[in-house]
């Protein structure tokens, strides 16, 4: 190992300038997903930045939730590194009491129950229906929730109260499954130091401003004041307005690592430096209650343009944890006799998918078709793309549950058995004739039967409209191109469905995805994705339920599938009064789902193949939702 701790930064061909701590001393680096650098702190997050380059690499090594999910790569509460004791639930499920453990922040303050009272607060008034408009510097949607769910949390709490300096207690509106709401609803919350964070304006100081916009009652048999979620007002006051100045601060990136919002920290690390290219430099925070304190002096993340660009910095030896694109699996045995690396897959609980934008005036009629989706997904060759372009070691995405961990008891029998709509370019074409098409292989079909009986193109489909779909997807990304450029071509010689097809930024693609609404439609895309391995991971809701990622209006649902069938199964998941009747709601969902194709699947595959330098430890096992343990490294 060499000696040098300081920075150095390197050109490396095909990538920006980056920067390069040293792998010696005590210094980890770790690299960035191509094109994708962190880029919001805050951990109240929008849907279109609520990615893991932004919360499990990110915000979360600085503001870890309340209760922690992921126990040494088992989907599963962490307790120990919670900050909350497990919730205690009483008066039939309806009444939620928590605990805080005594925890402090970085500016020497407790963690205390005010810290997820102003949590409360702040997302109640974003998810507020009621809320105004926020305008914002970049002209990008205000302060929003990712994980909102109508109906959902934080709605499904009547009233929450801080009972104690370390207690809060949660009223709910019906009573719900406890392991549900624990993993699904609670999971959501994040302490927040209301201390330092209080606030309106940069020059003002901090004060109880989240409680102006919230209308107070009382609750029979109790004496604290309860607190409810109401109309919050206008956009510059009360819980909304400083949901607004946190959102407008965490758009300023270039003063990340110089706002004093951002320094008072309650995780293991806080942000010492970072560029707007990405580069992220984190070193202990010494105030960290929980276990396992952080071992090393500072963790870097390096920003890449490229697969070829990162695989270049691993073949120098400069990286101490990166990944081994799947183009370049036959150089693993270099890196690891050569470089000194140790390879290890890093699987997570999550699916691959391209979404569909039901909202697009033109093709979102030909994509709300059963058949015209199984006919397109009859065209992708998920055997191929893992033999092909992921080296061997993906599975079949059949369905809305995660295929790893394998034999998860999640996993319902139809889900786990055999692919139910493999690859058949014959069973495309006899869909689409079916179905009132003109199929030309290798050019293009038409609809010549518009209508919406059974043996037509379907409501909305008009005459002569040609099969033809746009296609974004994340640049810089080996393995996202090959399954593009593999889909483009088997679609158009099978069935002559043609996709014309763009590479974007994460950021781009995001903000475009996320922009369409039913009210508001767009036609900028009709398949998209936005992420490495197109990996949907369940977080915050880290039981496999969809709601905030297929319930209608959901917060995540990019493309805005929506299904009466569907939200009655999932909400069947929340109240299920025991836990096998739970699972049975699961696998009724779930079932549903697969069947019904809401998104086009591609082959969920390992999020990354790690490989990190042999003499680090604590990297393995690796974060089974995506999450990083940077206080577990030590160097020998």
């Amino acid at each position: 190992m060499a000696a040098a701790m300081g920075l150095v930064l390197l050109l490396v061909a095909g990538c920006s300038t980056i920067g390069n701590a040293a792998t010696g001393g005590r210094t980890v680096t770790f690299a960035e997903e191509p094109s994708t650098p962190p880029n919001y702190i805050l951990p109240l997050v929008g849907a279109s930045d609520y990615i893991n380059a932004n919360v499990s690499d990110f915000s979360e090594l600085l503001y870890p939730p309340l209760y922690w999910f992921g126990n040494r790569g088992v989907p599963e509460l962490n307790p120990r590194l919670s900050l909350a004791n497990p919730p205690l639930f009483s008066d039939g499920n309806q009444t939620v009491t928590v605990t805080l453990k005594h925890w402090v922040w970085s500016d020497g303050q407790p963690v205390t129950a005010r810290d997820v009272i102003f949590w409360m607060n702040l997302v109640s008034a974003v998810t507020d229906s009621n809320a105004p408009t926020v305008p914002t510097p970049s002209g990008q949607p205000g302060p929003s929730w990712a994980a909102a769910v109508p109906g959902g949390f934080p709605v499904n709490i009547a009233s929450y109260a801080a009972t104690g300096t370390y207690t809060v207690v949660f009223h709910l509106n019906a009573a719900y499954n406890p392991r549900w709401y624990l993993y699904n609803e609670l999971s959501q919350i994040t302490p927040l130091p209301q201390q330092a964070w209080d606030k309106l304006t940069s020059a003002g100081g901090a004060g109880n401003f989240d409680m102006s916009a919230l209308a107070r009652t009382t609750i029979s048999g109790t004496t604290p004041t309860q607190y409810v979620p109401a109309d919050p007002g206008t956009a510059t006051s009360g819980a909304l307005g400083v949901a607004a100045f946190l959102n407008a601060q965490s758009e300023q990136t270039s003063t990340y690592a110089t706002n004093p919002l951002w320094r008072v920290v309650d995780g293991p690390l806080r942000l010492e430096a970072y560029t707007t290219n990405g580069y992220a430099k984190f070193v202990p925070n010494h105030a960290y209650s929980g276990p396992n304190k952080p071992a090393i002096a500072a963790f870097v993340e390096l920003p890449f343009t490229s697969d070829q660009a990162e695989f270049a910095a691993l073949r120098s030896g400069s990286l101490t944890i990166g990944y081994l694109p799947y183009q370049d699996i036959r150089q693993k045995s270099y890196l690891t006799q050569k470089e000194g690396y140790t390879y290890s897959p890093w699987y997570v609980m999550g699916i691959d998918q391209f979404y569909y934008n039901y909202t697009d005036p033109g093709a979102g009629p030909l994509l709300r078709q059963l058949y015209f989706r199984q006919a397109l997904q009859s065209l992708v060759n998920q055997p191929q793309f893992i033999k092909q372009f992921t080296a061997g070691t993906g599975t079949i995405d059949n369905g809305p549950v995660p295929t790893y961990p394998p034999r998860s008891p999640d996993l319902s029998p139809l889900e786990a058995g055999k692919q139910l709509y493999p690859y058949d370019p014959s069973r495309a074409v006899s869909l689409l004739r079916g179905h009132g098409w003109h199929v030309v292989p290798g050019g293009e079909t038409t609809c010549t039967r518009p209508g919406p009986s059974s043996s037509e193109c379907g409501a909305g489909v008009l005459l002569g409209q040609a099969a033809t779909l746009s296609v974004i997807y994340l640049i810089g990304s080996t393995i996202e191109a090959n399954e593009v450029a593999a889909m483009q071509s088997a679609m158009k010689a099978g069935a002559g469905v043609t996709l014309t097809v763009k590479a974007e930024s994460y950021g781009s693609i995001g903000g475009v995805i996320y922009g369409c609404t039913p009210s508001t439609p767009c036609n900028n895309w009709q398949l998209a994705n936005y992420t490495l391995q197109d990996t949907w991971v369940y977080f915050p809701d880290y039981l496999p339920t969809g709601g905030e990622l297929f319930g209608c209006g959901a917060g995540s649902n990019a493309g805005d599938y929506c299904s009466a069938v569907n939200d009655a199964n999932i909400a069947a998941t929340h109240t299920a009064a025991s836990n096998s009747s739970e699972t049975q709601a699961l696998y009724r969902y779930e079932d549903y789902l697969a069947v019904q194709l809401p998104y086009l699947e591609v082959p969920n595959v390992p999020y990354q193949l790690t490989v990190y330098k042999s003499y680090l430890q604590g990297v393995v096992p690796q974060g089974i939702y995506g999450e990083l343990y940077p206080q577990n490294y030590r160097i020998q």
